[in-house]
């Protein structure tokens, strides 16, 4: 059911208004919400990050797994990893709605609050966006602006030979959490408790801002990237920016216990979601291997998780998987391609 709205304007006051301002990013905001462009202060000894993602209706979620305010949350969240992935700190955010009749004013209230919930958490103030009336579906495109300490941003081009492959926590629950809220007898309202942590992972992922800007800190060279479409996608992309083979150890490859009980229940396999499921957020990277101790020690201080699954070779850029039975394959990209709309 729907209900009438505001007009554009009124409508964006209404929703602006409902964020709050954090008071230390306040004094770097000179022009906010209501004119033509925002306009911010930037720090000196930083640089800016600039990041975008959309998310649009029966595309990257469906109304039978996600509430309206998950929606904005996890809008915001994979802008927020993304910052994360460059070892940044998430400081604006401007969003962009293209709004059907199907969704009435107080959904689309939720799908800010969610942003808002999500923002204040992270210390970030909306500046700016846009509404606008579309036929369908409703797209949600949201825009983040983070900094990094100069010449202390870590990119995917950054591995070499002999570096160690690191995860900053568990892969697959994600995946596993869509599979649960697709079954018809469950839907978001229906989760079994057993499997709400799951399903939680899916609706309401949390970045990992403290990790990267724990590794951003330390001075030392990494590469990095998050995990929104798959280990193997997101280790793939590692691997071709930095020229180098990457090999992982199914063996090291962290899965959750409702992961494992939820695949033996449902037939499923776990490294599945693990490597191609996606949306979990986590942070795959390399580092070299003297390193190792000194980074597990800091994340151990930080109460951190930190998982080494792998390692850097020479060689033409590849992902290899080295099985548990002794073998050594080549582990497929897949991921999500949003052109073609298959894994």
């Amino acid at each position: 059911m729907t209900e009438n709205r505001r007009d554009e304007f009124g409508l964006i006051s209404y929703l602006t208004g409902r964020q709050k301002v954090p008071t230390a990013l306040g004094e770097r905001i000179t022009v906010g919400n209501g004119d033509d462009a925002a306009i911010v202060a930037g720090r000196t000894g930083y640089e800016w990050i600039a990041c975008c993602d959309t998310m649009v209706e029966d595309v990257h979620f469906k109304r039978q797994t996600m509430l309206p305010s998950d929606i904005g949350h996890k809008a915001l969240a994979s802008n927020i990893s993304d910052v994360a992935a460059m070892g940044g700190i998430p400081l604006f955010y401007l969003v962009s709605l293209g709004l059907p009749h199907t969704w009435n004013e107080e959904e689309i209230a939720e799908i800010y609050d969610g942003m808002a919930t999500l923002a204040l958490r992270y210390n970030m103030a909306l500046i700016g966006g846009d509404t606008v009336a579309v036929p369908g579906p409703l797209t949600l495109t949201v825009t983040v602006l983070g900094e990094v300490e100069q010449d202390h941003g870590l990119l995917r081009g950054n591995a070499r030979p002999g570096d160690a492959v690191f995860l900053t926590g568990t892969v697959g629950d994600s995946g596993a959490g869509l599979d649960i809220l697709l079954q018809e007898q469950w839907g978001v309202a229906n989760v079994p408790v057993e499997w709400m942590s799951l399903a939680n992972r899916h609706r309401l992922p949390e970045p990992d801002v403290k990790a990267g800007r724990l590794l951003a800190t330390s001075g030392i060279r990494i590469a990095l990237n998050d995990i929104s479409d798959g280990l193997a996608s997101e280790a793939w992309e590692i691997a071709e920016a930095s020229n180098v083979r990457l090999v992982l150890e199914e063996a090291a490859i962290p899965l959750s216990a409702p992961v494992l009980r939820y695949a033996d229940m449902s037939g499923n396999c776990a490294l599945d979601w693990a490597f191609y499921g996606g949306e979990d957020y986590r942070l795959v990277g390399c580092v070299s291997a003297e390193y190792k101790e000194s980074i597990s020690q800091a994340f151990a201080e930080k109460e951190l998780p930190l998982y080494w699954i792998g390692e850097v070779q020479a060689g033409s850029p590849e992902v290899r998987i080295h099985w548990q039975s002794g073998k050594s394959t080549t582990l497929p990209k897949k991921g999500y391609n949003h052109f073609n709309g298959e894994r």
